[in-house]
């Protein structure tokens, strides 16, 4: 009971209230929700938009993927990711995906830099940092669900 009651802690936003389903949108041929996100915008690779739905500085974000700031600036600039990055960034991209189901999109972000008392004291970022996503997505799961531990 008290692990049910420190995920769905966590899983609270500044704001402290979840968001409802988003709506759809078309893009070509596929049907997408309008709050996932490409992880990179158009075919010439601009702009990270993960990092900007995050809000995230350029510093915190290359520690979640990982990969340098420098190399995210090249990124950024429209540089190809190489297989891991691609990869790392999709997985990201999964993960927050997810969160967005059981935190508000705008708290994301902000919740990913607060200590947590479900993740020992760590900053979510740092549980990701740390390799162990399988506690954000352990995390998610209960709450979609809402078994308790």
């Amino acid at each position: 009971m008290k692990r049910e009651q420190a995920l769905r802690q966590a899983a609270q936003g500044p704001l402290g209230a979840r968001t409802q389903p988003s709506k759809t949108r078309r893009r070509g041929s596929v049907t997408l929700p309008s709050d996932t996100l490409p992880i990179v915008e158009g075919n010439s690779g601009r702009a990270l938009q993960l990092r900007a739905r995050l809000a995230m500085s350029r510093e915190s974000f290359a520690r979640l993927v990982p990969m340098s700031t420098r190399s995210l600036a090249s990124l950024e600039g429209g540089k190809a990711p190489s297989p891991p990055v691609l990869r790392q960034l999709k997985e990201l991209r999964r993960v927050i995906d997810a969160l967005g189901e059981v935190i508000q999109q705008d708290a994301i972000g902000p919740w990913l830099e607060q200590p947590n008392q479900a993740f020992g004291g760590l900053k979510p970022r740092e549980v990701i940092e740390r390799g162990e996503v399988d506690r954000i997505w352990q995390m998610i799961f209960y709450l979609r669900s809402g078994i308790a531990s």
